[in-house]
C-alpha cells in the first residue's frame, strides 16, 4: 500500500501537462462574439440619442445640429439655468403638473383595474364572461375615434360646473378628519387584543379629532371644495386618462390573480374574513408586482403622452411637460433648443426615480405570474 502511494506521485510528475487549446477566432465569432456585437451595437444605438441631447444642453452655440461635436467648447450650464429664469416658459411648473396628473391617474387606474379584476377572477356572477368580452372588444377600437366626442363632453362639463364649487375650508379639514376617525375606529374594532394596532387605532382617532378641532379654529378662509371639470383644467384630463388603459390593466392583473390558489380565499373565509379582506390583505400584497409593472407602464405614458394633453389644456400654466417642450421651438428664428434640450434632460429624471424605486417589483412581475406556492 505505501509502495504504491509512493508511485502515484512520481507517475503524476511524469504525466504530460494537457495544454488548453484556444478556440480559433473564427470559432468563437460564431459561437459567441456576434452576441456581444449586437449587444454593443444596441446599447450603442440606444446611449447615442441620450449623449447627444446632453451634449446640446451643455453647449454655449444654442443648436442641434449634427456638424458640431460631441463634447462641444466652452461648454456652460445656463441653458440649465435659464429653464427657470423664463417666466414666459415655467418649466417647473410642467414638470410639477405631469408629475401631479400621471401618479394620481395611475394610482387611481391601478385601484380600479385591481377591483375590477378581482371581480372577474375570484367572484362568480350573471354576465362575467360576457363582460370580459366586451372589455377586450372595446379595446379594438383606437382611442382617437373619441377624441371629438371627449371634446365636446368635457365643453359641456365646463359649462355646468364653471370653476367648481368653493367654500370654508373648514369642510375639507372635518372631511379628512372624518375619513381618519373612522380608519381608526375600524381598526380598533378588528383588533380585539392589544398591541401595536390598537395604538395605530387609538392614534388615528385622536388625528381625526384634532383635524374636526383645526375645522372649528378655522371657518372663515374660503377655497375650492370641489374641482373644475372641464376643458384646460387637471381634473378633466384625469377622467379622461382613467378610462384609457382599464380595459386592457383588467385583464393583466386578472390573469396574474388567477394563478394564486383559491385554497388562500378559502382559509381566509374560514376565519371570518370578508370579501374585502380577501382582496385587501392577501390578493392585493401578493398581486404586488403586477401592480408595480403596471403602475410605472402608465405613469410613463401619461408622463409622455401629448395629444390628449396638446387638445385639452390650452393654459400655458396648466399644460404639460410634453406640451411644454413644443414652445421651445415655436420661433422659426428664436428657437431655443440648448433649452428644449435641458428641460428633456431634466424632465427624464421622474421617470427615472420610478423605474429605481419599483425596480425590483418589475423584475418580479416580469417573470412570476403563473408559478405560485
Amino acid at each position: 500500500m505505501a509502495r504504491t502511494e509512493a508511485i502515484r506521485p512520481a507517475a503524476a510528475e511524469t504525466a504530460p501537462r494537457l495544454k488548453k487549446r484556444r478556440r480559433p477566432f473564427h470559432v468563437w465569432v460564431r459561437d459567441l462574439g456576434w452576441r456581444h456585437l449586437v449587444g454593443i451595437g444596441g446599447l450603442a444605438f440606444a446611449l447615442f440619442p441620450i449623449v447627444w441631447i446632453i451634449s446640446a444642453s451643455v453647449n454655449p452655440l444654442d443648436s442641434l445640429s449634427t456638424n458640431s461635436s460631441i463634447v462641444p467648447e466652452g461648454m456652460t450650464l445656463e441653458n440649465y439655468r435659464e429653464l427657470f429664469r423664463d417666466e414666459t416658459l415655467p418649466f417647473g411648473t410642467w414638470i410639477w403638473n405631469s408629475v401631479k396628473i400621471a401618479v394620481i391617474a395611475s394610482t387611481l387606474q391601478i385601484f380600479m383595474s385591481a377591483m375590477a379584476a378581482f371581480s372577474f377572477s375570484r367572484l362568480r356572477w350573471k354576465g362575467r364572461r360576457a363582460g370580459l368580452l366586451v372589455i377586450l372588444m372595446l379595446q379594438m377600437f383606437p382611442q382617437f375615434l373619441a377624441f371629438v366626442a371627449i371634446f365636446l363632453f368635457l365643453d359641456q362639463l365646463d359649462e355646468l360646473t364653471g370653476g367648481g364649487v368653493s367654500g370654508p375650508r373648514g369642510f375639507i379639514w372635518i372631511g379628512f378628519g372624518a375619513a381618519v376617525a373612522l380608519s381608526g375606529w375600524y381598526v380598533l374594532r378588528k383588533t380585539m387584543h392589544g398591541g401595536m394596532a390598537r395604538i395605530t387605532g387609538y392614534a388615528m382617532l385622536t388625528i381625526g379629532g384634532l383635524l374636526f378641532l383645526f375645522a372649528l379654529l378655522d371657518p372663515s378662509k374660503s377655497t375650492v371644495l370641489v374641482p373644475a371639470v372641464g376643458l384646460n383644467t387637471h381634473t378633466g384630463i384625469i377622467l379622461v386618462y382613467l378610462g384609457g388603459s382599464i380595459g386592457v390593466n383588467t385583464w393583466l392583473i386578472k390573469g396574474f390573480m388567477d394563478s394564486i390558489p383559491f385554497s388562500l380565499d378559502e382559509s381566509a373565509k374560514v376565519d371570518g374574513a370578508s370579501q374585502w379582506d380577501v382582496f385587501v390583505r392577501i390578493i392585493l400584497p401578493l398581486s404586488r408586482p403586477v401592480l408595480a409593472v403596471i403602475f410605472v407602464i402608465t405613469f410613463v405614458f401619461i408622463y409622455n403622452e401629448y395629444i390628449l394633453a396638446s387638445l385639452l389644456l390650452s393654459d400655458t400654466n396648466q399644460t404639460t411637460f410634453a406640451v411644454g417642450l413644443q414652445l421651445f421651438s415655436l420661433g422659426e428664428y428664436s428657437a431655443k433648443w440648448g433649452q428644449m434640450a435641458a428641460a428633456g434632460v431634466l424632465g427624464g429624471f421622474p421617470i427615472l426615480a420610478v423605474m429605481l424605486a419599483a425596480q425590483k417589483h418589475i423584475v418580479g412581475g416580469l417573470t412570476a405570474g403563473s408559478v405560485k406556492g
